[in-house]
């Protein structure tokens, strides 16, 4: 694959042949049938469907509001 198609591709479809066959056959033969949220608990999928898109936020929120209060104290020199 030339240089430039492959800095234009991204994930698997910038690996040679060889590595998506063995990603492939790797992923075929993965011990167990459910993955992600389908292996989770019923209640830890409904406490992610209950949060939502409101997590990512929320923890955003969190570190702005550490950075900007330790800004604070640390400026008060």
């Amino acid at each position: 694959m030339a240089q430039q198609e492959r800095l234009n591709k991204r994930g698997l479809a910038s690996a040679s042949g060889e590595t998506r066959e063995r990603v492939a056959r790797a992923g075929g033969e993965a011990p167990h049938e459910r993955r992600g949220l389908q292996a989770a608990s019923s209640e830890t999928r409904q406490a992610v469907a209950r949060k939502g898109g409101l997590a990512r936020g929320e923890q955003r929120r969190k570190v702005r509001q550490e950075r900007s209060s330790s800004s604070d104290t640390g400026s008060s020199m």
